[in-house]
């Protein structure tokens, strides 16, 4: 083997090793990348399922209020019912006195006009 065949083998060589750290070194970044990115969707993931637990704890106290409120309406609704019937007994109540009072009157009269 001549000089100038071991001297081209051995550039040949060096090309080749040159191109796999170049080659390594893009993957290297690659590999970077990846992780980088990993690391953020990991944060992320994260983030988004603490922010689902406090949703479900809102939810449930959503749920809460909601079931009190119905409740509340509930008691306002009876509460409406019981003045209406004493609104009514109070009608019923005045209309009956209007009657006495008109009865009262004509008698009144009726005792003048007799007199």
């Amino acid at each position: 083997m001549t000089d100038k065949t071991k001297t081209s083998i051995i550039m040949n060589l060096m090309d080749s090793i040159e191109k796999a750290l170049t080659g390594m070194n893009k993957l290297s970044n690659l590999f970077k990348r990846y992780i980088s990115n990993m690391d953020g969707w990991v944060k992320t993931i994260t983030k988004r399922i603490s922010e689902l637990e406090y949703i479900e704890t809102d939810v449930i106290d959503n749920s809460d209020n909601i079931q009190h409120n119905y409740e509340l309406i509930y008691e306002l609704k009876d509460q409406i019912e019981e003045l209406k019937q004493e609104v009514n007994a109070l009608k019923l109540i005045q209309i009956i006195s209007l009657k006495k009072g008109n009865l009262l009157k004509e008698r009144s009269e009726i005792h003048k006009k007799i007199s």
